[in-house]
């Protein structure tokens, strides 16, 4: 009896808090329909559903993904959108009839965004990733013995900017691997990442011509860059989602884990879900 008075003692206190809140602005909005940080358009790896064809060769770069808004709790003047996000990539190389898989590269994040200013955002977060050969690639000549055991637990931090005169925003920030393996424990790895995107010139209807950048700095391999050009159209909503065809020029340090000491340039065209 004692308990289940303390407890509907609880959701009463609980009830009347809520209650002199001000209903335009809620202590906690679960599944908001809003986004403080836009995704970072040009990123490789970043959590969205994507299908690209590689220009130079066989190979189709394919993501299956995305964010999902959790709620944004607010505190005083500060408010706070919490993100959880999967995806999953993969590379796909034609074959005749079917399609060899080569790898199977894994990423979980949780995000705290906070708006600073008007103008300004600032990411915290956490994550995990994980990068397999899988299928073809295992049971191909040699390709057993090529794999690596490669994953990252890391904390990130970002800030992002809006610039009205680019029509766009600025980011930059990091990832700290608190964990870090490549076949041996390297914990301690950062990895900085730099990107903008712009332009959003009006075209037809709700579509848009915009240019995106990301860079990347391994320090897994000696700052090694990742470097990552966009140009596209896209329709978008107010809250950052939409879906674009872009072409990409990709170069320096693979983003694969399983390949990331190689290099290699990659010129694609695609489809870019961002939700």
């Amino acid at each position: 009896m004692i308990e289940r008075a303390s407890i509907r003692t609880i959701l009463l206190l609980l009830f009347c808090t809520v209650g002199v809140l001000p209903q335009s602005q809620p202590l906690v909005t679960l599944v908001p329909d809003t986004a403080f940080i836009p995704s970072f358009t040009a990123d490789g790896t970043a959590h969205r559903l994507s299908y690209a064809k590689d220009l130079g060769s066989e190979a189709f770069f394919a993501g299956l993904g995305g964010s999902f808004p959790a709620a944004v709790v607010r505190l005083a003047d500060l408010e706070c959108l919490i993100t959880v996000s999967g995806t999953v990539y993969t590379t796909l190389v034609s074959a005749g009839v079917k399609f060899q898989v080569t790898n199977a590269d894994y990423f979980a994040d949780v995000t705290f965004d906070i708006p600073v200013t008007e103008r300004t955002a600032l990411r915290l977060g956490s994550g995990h990733t994980s990068h397999h050969l899988v299928d073809d690639a295992v049971l191909a000549p040699g390709g057993a013995a090529a794999v690596i055991n490669y994953a990252r637990d890391y904390y990130q931090l970002f800030v992002l900017q809006r610039v009205p005169e680019m029509r766009g925003f600025l980011y930059g920030g990091m990832y700290y691997d608190h964990s870090y393996l490549e076949n041996v424990r390297k914990d301690g790895q950062f990895l900085l990442q730099f990107g903008a995107d712009g332009g959003n010139i009006p075209l037809i209807g709700p579509l848009e011509l915009y240019a995106a950048a990301d860079v990347k700095l391994r320090g897994a391999v000696n700052y090694g860059s990742t470097q990552s050009y966009q140009l596209g159209i896209r329709a978008q909503n107010s809250a950052g989602r939409g879906a674009r065809l872009a072409y990409t020029y990709r170069t320096g340090m693979e983003e694969r884990g399983q390949f990331i000491r190689s290099r290699a340039t990659v010129q694609s065209i695609g489809l870019f879900f961002d939700f």
